[in-house]
């Protein structure tokens, strides 16, 4: 037992009665603020192993979600405390291997190598175990004890296969616990293995594989190099590091050349050891290394795992497949799925937006009336509840379509959306693998562009980088939906969808340009592993739903907020007192003297105020206006898409705060009664249903937010290509814009 554990066992007998009470479940109590932390636990496994149903039985609510350090990698951290044992538990990044060629495999071999978890709980998929036991080797390879999950064994059960889990059990050296992670069976049994670990009851430490006589001999002969740097030796597990060696594998390299003290004698003793493998074996040696772990595998495999033949066994995987996969119907099933989401996110979605309109409309209205007349009651109204409230309002669209979406990832038909997309996706000259960055950008843009280093072929990842940002984001969903909410109530789902449709086609559009003109060449083959099909539950799909929630929360209240005071400072400066009262007077005696039409015009028509239109931000927004006027955009649409680079949902902000601050210095009579937004827009005769079908498309289409061209600068290591993918998409977005717009108004749609 590691001398940290043992450490931590003092006075574990005396905590015990403090991990009980009756605030919430046994599994997942939270910790007292003096306590520290007896077991550092991290929940690794192969993407679509259940992993993510364990972590969330395991923690319950308990739950923190964040970065990992320096990537956009999202890092999930809990708490489980049973019987006196506090445990911190993080689930790693899905990943098939510990190769180091991907995000997720970086994120999930740092981490082990880094942070060193006191336990690594590997959850591995009962239905496919010889393939998710590889990752478990790779986890005993690099010495940290291992506790095996065999999850899914309900769906192991009614295919026929018994798995053995002592005898596995015996033949790695290590434990296993046989789970069903979305109800939560056997996790009980996993924490009190955990608990039985902690106080040196569970041995977790497993057997080293043994290789055979040849690259046994070569392994040792590298940890005897790689020791003669003794402060090198003990801050990394040598066994391990020299079987990566023998694999040629590029980041164990960079270890070597960064830290040790004789860097040059390692590596060529590591490349004569490969010589010698690849002449003993006729193969190379990363393949031998491979092999000879399959090889075990396969062997545990065998002798662990035995099948019943079912009688009259109608197997539902493959009977949905059958239609779902279908060359012919398979592609319209899967944009039927996505138009029917959408149409129940608006149908559901839009009443609720309402409600929360009202809500914060009704809260200006009260503050407006409670705080004194002033800059700062202008700031609260106007900057902050116009700017984030009109954010928020939209929270209700985006929350139902996460759920929709995860109910669709955790059924599996994602993995079949994925496969049944290769072929159209070859017809653009793309890689099948782009599919997974083009579904993660319904969520961001910027994960989606460092997914697409899982293409191995240059030409294949830059073509995705570069078309990936055309489709609809998270961050675009509101924006959108307002927009088909406010000129199409009756048809916004259908509105919404084609829109989505259009960035989907024009991805397509562009990259086959790229592909026939600068990137030439043949895309890689596409390879997919499908899971079987699998009941999502309620609490699988609200649990995703809160994440994406919280974070939709937290940037309004962190970046939108700040954004939005800036804004509405410009917006609202510089304030020449004496000229703005005056044009104030003006316009309500205009208002008093006139007809009851002539008032309605005053209080509903786009009449800006002279101290909005001269701020600093008018004064931008109608320098850029004749780029934008043959668009149907006025200066206020311009202010609002330029402050959108920051981020899209500012866009929302920005037109909150000018009409706050237009109605605020239109008020009649001292009305207070705020008008929601989206009927702000529609009243307003600068606007049209053309106009605002042609805003969508160029909301979809134009410059990427800032995070975003980051990640383009930092992923393709060049600022010409970011400022070729700011250029082109500004194009893009402008051409369509203007023929959407004219063709609109030719079919009536500018009334």
């Amino acid at each position: 037992m590691p001398d940290r554990i043992r450490h931590r066992r003092r006075g574990i007998g005396d905590r015990r009665a403090a991990g009980r009470g009756d605030g919430g479940p046994w599994w997942a109590m939270p910790a007292s603020p003096a306590r520290k932390t007896d077991l550092r636990v991290a929940v690794a496994g192969n993407p679509n192993a259940g992993k993510t149903s364990i972590f969330n039985a395991l923690t319950g609510q308990h739950q923190h979600i964040g970065n990992y350090p320096g990537v956009t990698v999202e890092k999930k951290t809990g708490r489980v405390q049973r019987d006196g044992i506090s445990m911190e538990v993080v689930d790693l990044p899905g990943t098939y291997s510990l190769s180091a060629y991907s995000i997720e495999e970086m994120v999930a071999r740092e981490f082990v190598l880094k942070e060193k978890p006191d336990v690594i709980v590997d959850v591995l998929d009962s239905t496919n175990l010889e393939r998710h036991l590889y990752l478990l080797l790779q986890f005993q390879e690099m010495g940290i004890p291992v506790l095996g999950v065999l999850n899914m064994s309900d769906e192991a059960r009614a295919m026929g296969l018994e798995i053995d889990d002592a005898q596995l059990a015996r033949i790695l050296g290590i434990p296993f616990v046989k789970t069903v992670g979305h109800r939560g069976e056997g996790v009980r049994e996993l924490i009190d293995r955990l608990v039985g670990y902690a106080r040196g009851q569970v041995s977790l430490n497993g057997r080293r594989i043994n290789y055979g006589r040849d690259i046994e001999r070569r392994r040792a002969e590298l940890i005897e190099e790689l020791a003669t740097d003794p402060v090198f030796a003990e801050s990394i597990n040598l066994d391990w590091l020299a079987i990566k060696l023998l694999e040629d594998d590029d980041d164990a390299v960079r270890k070597v050349e960064r830290g040790h003290e004789r860097a040059a004698d390692v590596l060529a003793a590591a490349n004569q050891a490969r010589r010698r493998i690849e002449r003993a074996f006729d193969e190379s040696a990363p393949v031998v290394v491979a092999e000879q772990r399959y090889a075990y595998i396969h062997g545990a495999v065998k002798e662990t795992v035995r099948r019943r033949e079912l009688r009259n066994r109608i197997d539902l995987t493959e009977a949905i497949d059958r239609v779902v996969l279908n060359r012919h119907a398979g592609l319209f099933i899967f944009f039927a799925v996505m138009f029917l989401i959408y149409q129940v996110t608006f149908a559901l979605g839009n009443p609720l937006s309402d409600l929360i309109d009202r809500g914060f409309g009704n809260l200006a209205a009260y503050l407006a009336g409670v705080l004194p007349p002033g800059i700062l009651a202008d700031l609260v109204v106007n900057g902050i509840i116009g700017g984030v409230g009109g954010v928020l309002v939209f929270l209700p669209l985006v929350v139902l379509l996460f759920i929709g979406l995860s109910l669709l990832e955790d059924s599996g038909y994602m993995a079949r959306a994925a496969f049944v997309m290769d072929r159209l996706f070859h017809m653009f000259g793309m890689h099948g693998r782009s599919f997974v960055p083009f579904m993660i950008a319904t969520g961001c843009a910027v994960p989606a562009v460092m997914s697409a280093r899982t293409l191995v072929n240059p030409r294949d990842r830059i073509i995705t980088v570069l078309v990936t940002p055309l489709l609809m984001c998270g961050a675009k969903s509101p924006v959108i939906a307002m927009l088909a909410a406010a000129f199409f109530p009756e048809r916004s789902g259908t509105i919404f969808w084609l829109v989505w449709l259009g960035g989907w086609l024009i991805a397509f559009a562009a990259a086959l340009v790229l592909r026939n003109t600068m990137f030439r060449g043949e895309a890689a083959p596409f390879v997919m592993e499908l899971p079987p099909y699998r009941r999502p539950t309620l609490s699988g799909a609200f649990t995703h739903m809160w994440e994406r929630a919280w974070m939709y929360l937290r940037k309004a209240g962190t970046f939108i907020l700040a954004a939005s005071v800036v804004i509405w400072f410009l917006l609202a400066f510089p304030r020449p007192a004496e000229e703005v009262g005056a044009g104030l007077d003006r316009e309500r005696a205009s208002a008093r003297d006139g007809s009851p039409a002539q008032i309605e015009d005053v209080a509903a028509d786009a009449t800006v105020s002279a101290h909005v239109r001269n701020s600093y931000a008018g004064r931008i927004g109608r320098f850029i206006e004749p780029v934008m006027e043959p668009l149907g955009f006025d200066w206020k649409i311009s202010v609002a898409l330029l402050s959108g680079f920051a981020a899209k949902e500012v866009f929302i902000s920005t037109m909150g705060i000018v009409y706050g601050i237009e109605e605020t210095d239109a008020d009649v009579e001292g009305n207070s009664e705020r008008t929601p937004l989206k009927q702000r827009l529609v009243n307003d005769p600068a606007y049209s249903p053309a106009a605002a079908l042609a805003l969508m498309f160029f909301v979809l289409l134009y410059v990427p937010c800032m995070a975003v061209m980051a990640v383009v600068w930092k992923e393709l290591g060049a600022w010409r290509w970011t400022l070729f993918l700011a250029v082109y998409t500004f194009a893009i977005s402008w051409a369509l814009a203007f023929a959407v717009y004219n063709v609109s108004l030719f079919f009536g749609l500018g009334a």
